[in-house]
């Protein structure tokens, strides 16, 4: 009786073999690719196969074709030297201020860990002052709520924020004051 380990020669894989090149004599063989045809048909695909063997094919470019009409296409590079044509299209983004980004970004992780150890002695949230305002001098506010926003983002709401009804005045005389 055989063991549970041993090769099975039953299973389909065991029967595959590597299938040898079979020459056949009644084929002729192409000048131009190799490849071989039956007599009637090789003049037809010489014919074919010396046109197509002259043309140089332009080499396809998977990444062009997948970022085209979106934002990534401006970071594509382009050129034999891997140039990059949209950079010197592309308008100079201004130079970021890093330190007193880093700063405000230090100084709100020290707030917030101070707010965490008060909070752990059993103080209330609303006896704290409230965190110190951040600042970042590459967003745009918005005319109609005063939000601000990134570029990209505050393209898309500023129209939007036009139109809503909430920010418009209330008909009939001037706001209220409490």
């Amino acid at each position: 009786s055989k063991s549970a380990t041993a090769p099975l020669n039953t299973r389909p894989s065991a029967k595959q073999t590597v299938k040898s090149a079979v020459v056949r004599d009644d084929l002729a063989e192409c000048k131009y690719c190799g490849r071989r045809f039956a007599q009637d048909r090789l003049q037809k695909h010489e014919d074919i196969c010396s046109k197509t063997g002259k043309k140089k094919r332009k080499v396809y470019d998977a990444t062009k074709h997948r970022v085209v009409g979106t934002e990534l296409e401006g970071y594509v590079l382009r050129g034999p030297r891997g140039r990059s044509t949209a950079k010197s299209t592309a308008k100079q983004t201004p130079k970021k201020d890093w330190r007193k980004t880093h700063e405000e970004f230090i100084a709100a992780i020290r707030t917030a860990k101070q707010t965490q150890a008060y909070l752990a002695k059993g103080g209330k949230l609303s006896d704290l002052p409230p965190p110190p305002p951040s600042s970042n001098p590459d967003y745009v506010q918005c005319p109609h709520c005063g939000r601000r926003f990134n570029q990209a983002a505050a393209e898309r709401h500023v129209p939007k924020c036009a139109t809503f009804q909430f920010n418009k005045p209330k008909q009939g005389g001037p706001p209220k004051r409490r």
